[in-house]
């Protein structure tokens, strides 16, 4: 039995127990005290709240019982003064509350309980009524209807355990902060992203945990844009535990409880393998999927980047266009698998005749391209050279049913000024001038 304080009933108790106390003799003084009018208060008072009053003597006979609160159990002060407690309970079981509440009065004692009494709620408090004399001559009670109050507690209740399971089994890590940063609240989800358990984190202030150090500026302005009552939705770095950092999607809104100063609810989702996708994206997108190297869309935007260096450096570039030679006749008599092995060569044997600074990519087809920035001495004909030195290694060194065989085109230019585009067309013409000097008449050479 839940025993609950029920501070208002004070001043009521004791009015109401004056009333019950005997009157003084008829023509005394105070039986010329009007009191009429308060009595008539009272009454009105009683059978307006949901509050039933009653008064037993020493055997537990009902002397008194008023209040709307009877009504509400589908009972009346007629039927019930005259009767006994007992009759009234329908049991003498000492150890039925109502019961026991009323012995321990008889005994001195103040009780109070919580019951319910024919499909309603009440709160209850029984003491001892004395006589004149300070001898117990019996008990009075009073009992609150409480059934609507305890329902919207119950509902509340029934709300709050909603909440709290969906909170706690959230799909999202959740952290509720204070307008300070410092964290109320967090679940599960939380320290299974986070590493942090509960204990760990409460009280301390959130940048401290998650946020890296260069990033803990951008964190206390998040918290300060949501307390002044913005909704946000950001992808931001956060820290694990262990002290990885990895990529978030955060959803932080505002929210109060009464008066209480500005909150922040944060839900955190881990878009990591979504980052790394996009990086694979873009990684599909710049590099060309058979050779490895970088695609025609990744070296226009390289080459442009190496243009300005070299311009700022006051360098020449070079830019060697590549052509695999027979691509087409190896394919056909050798078959796919042999034209991509001859793809793959080449790139091999391009990356081991440039340097790590220069930009090797394959346009297309049978076209590759490398553009590197040149010193005085170093000449096209000597990369040239260089490049199809690696061809004759590999030649010897591979064992194919083909030789390999580049045709290779080459144009030096000063970088300032000068085009990509430009450098580009000049390299192809001096590839195709060298086809042509060749007269076409190599072929791939069966092995």
């Amino acid at each position: 039995m839940v025993l609950r304080p029920i501070k208002p009933l004070g001043a009521l108790l004791t009015r109401v127990l004056g009333m019950l106390r005997p009157r003084s003799p008829p023509g005394s003084a105070a039986a010329r005290q009007p009191g009429t009018d308060s009595e008539r208060r009272l009454t009105f008072m009683l059978e307006s709240v949901p509050v039933n009053l009653w008064s037993t003597d020493a055997q537990l006979n009902i002397t008194f019982s008023q209040g709307a609160g009877l009504h509400l159990i589908g009972a009346s002060a007629s039927e019930q003064v005259g009767m006994t407690l007992y009759e009234v309970l329908k049991t003498r079981d000492p150890g039925f509350t109502p019961l026991a509440a009323h012995l321990r009065a008889l005994q001195g004692e103040l009780v109070r309980y919580e019951t319910n009494w024919r499909g309603r709620s009440f709160e209850t408090r029984v003491e001892p009524l004395r006589a004149a004399d300070g001898r117990i001559s019996g008990t009075v009670g009073i009992a609150i209807d409480v059934t609507d109050r305890k329902s919207l507690y119950d509902a509340l209740q029934t709300q709050n355990v909603y909440f709290a399971t969906l909170f706690e089994n959230a799909p999202e890590a959740i952290a509720i902060l204070d307008e300070h940063d410092h964290i109320i609240r967090l679940n599960g989800q939380f320290t299974k992203m986070f590493g942090y358990t509960e204990d760990e984190s409460v009280g301390r202030n959130i940048n401290d945990l998650i946020v890296p150090r260069d990033l803990v500026g951008e964190g206390e302005h998040l918290t300060a844009r949501v307390t002044a009552g913005e909704n946000l939705r950001v992808e931001t770095l956060r820290r694990h535990k262990d002290g990885h950092a990895f990529w978030v999607a955060i959803s932080a809104t505002p929210f109060g409880v009464a008066d209480q100063p500005g909150r922040v609810y944060a839900m955190y989702h881990d878009i990591s393998a979504q980052k790394r996708a996009e990086d694979d994206l873009k990684t599909l997108l710049l590099v060309d999927e058979l050779t490895g190297l970088p695609n025609r869309r990744a070296f226009i935007t390289l080459s442009e980047q190496a243009l300005k260096l070299a311009m700022r450096m006051e360098r020449d570039v070079l830019m060697i266009f590549i052509d695999v030679d027979h691509l087409k006749y190896i394919n056909d008599t050798y078959g796919h698998l042999a034209g991509d092995r001859a793809l793959i060569d080449t790139a091999r044997v391009l990356r081991e005749s440039c340097r790590e600074a220069d930009i090797i990519a394959r346009l297309g087809g049978d076209e590759f391209v490398a553009l590197m920035t040149v010193d005085s001495d170093q000449t096209a004909e000597l990369v040239c050279d260089r490049i199809k030195r690696r061809v004759a290694m590999h030649n010897e060194e591979t064992d194919r049913s083909y030789d390999l065989s580049l045709s290779v085109g080459a144009t030096r230019s000063k970088a300032e000024g000068t085009m990509l585009a430009d450098l580009l067309a000049q390299a192809d013409t001096a590839l195709y001038e060298q086809k042509r000097r060749r007269g076409r008449s190599v072929h791939a050479v069966s092995r």
